[in-house]
């Protein structure tokens, strides 16, 4: 009636088994992490550039802004007035037509001399 209740023993073999698989599981979650923040640092580093990437194109976009009203000739008008210059507006019958020809290149030296 009271028979001997035996008890579990591990074997050497399981006992290396589970150390094995131990082992095995640890490495794995620690490469996983590894793996996750090399992930993070490669995101970071891809928003940092699409950041500077934006900013440069924001900056081309204000130097093209500043250029056009570099060239508004209205703005300009209204700067050389205020600053006092000598140039003034010409007209069309101002100008003299070259022909760029051999005999125009030719006039043009003879009128400079």
């Amino acid at each position: 009636m009271n028979a001997k209740r035996k008890k579990k023993h591990f074997s050497v073999s399981e006992l290396v088994l589970l150390g094995i698989a131990a082992f095995i599981l640890t490495s794995g979650g620690v490469m996983h992490a590894y793996a996750k923040n090399k992930d993070v640092e490669i995101a970071r580093k891809v928003d940092a550039a699409q950041k500077e990437i934006e900013q440069n194109h924001e900056a081309v976009a204000m130097v093209n802004v500043k250029i056009d009203r570099k060239l508004d000739r209205y703005l300009l008008k209204e700067a050389l007035i205020i600053q006092h210059s000598t140039l003034r507006e010409t007209t069309p019958s101002q100008f003299e037509m070259v022909d760029p020809g051999a005999d125009g290149i030719k006039q043009a030296q003879t009128d400079i001399q």
